[in-house]
């Protein structure tokens, strides 16, 4: 038995426009090649930082809630991400970050060749000024890349006598949702 039937009667129904679907073809395949020819490294770094920072995440939120088996509930990234305390927690302080990284990794999808702007990520450079004073990041994903460990580092879950510390320390703050740039 053959994997596809029927496939030389399509042959024939396509013949008589087989021009017209080879200049289709090489249209479609110089936009594919346009695409595939995107900054591959950039990309890779994006997403690097968002998948070790989504592996904290989860950790982070399965002992916030108490939850053993968070990869089984299936929550996107952004669902992850707003699920953070917004203040009384060390989170709150890199919580629009992650949630501007994550605006950026999705800005991929849609235009593998996207510029990543600082206004896009000033939140991470917010945090970034606290965590990593008078150091200079020559670009955007510098930035990004650097804002990955201290983001990890504040999602970890602390000894219990640290993490009330913490809590206490961080008693004050309170983080917003940073607007949406597409």
């Amino acid at each position: 038995m053959k994997d596809i039937d029927g496939i030389h009667k399509v042959l024939e129904i396509l013949e008589p426009h087989w021009h017209e679907i080879e200049e289709d073809f090489e249209k479609n395949n110089q936009r594919f090649l346009r695409l595939a020819d995107a900054d591959h490294n950039f990309i890779g770094r994006v997403l690097k930082a968002h998948l070790v920072i989504e592996n904290f995440l989860n950790t982070f939120l399965s002992s916030h809630y108490g939850i053993e088996e968070i990869d089984d509930i299936k929550l996107s990234f952004i669902q992850k991400a707003k699920l953070l305390p917004t203040r009384d927690s060390s989170a709150a302080f890199v919580r629009p970050g992650i949630l501007q990284l994550n605006s950026i990794r999705n800005k991929f999808g849609h235009r593998l060749n996207h510029e990543i702007m600082q206004h896009e990520i000033s939140a991470i450079y917010e945090a970034l000024a606290v965590a990593r004073r008078d150091v200079h990041f020559a670009s955007p994903i510098e930035a990004v890349e650097a804002f990955a460990p201290i983001a990890c580092a504040f999602l970890s879950v602390q000894p219990p006598h640290l993490e009330h510390l913490f809590a206490a320390a961080f008693k004050n703050v309170h983080s917003h949702t940073p607007e949406s740039n597409g």
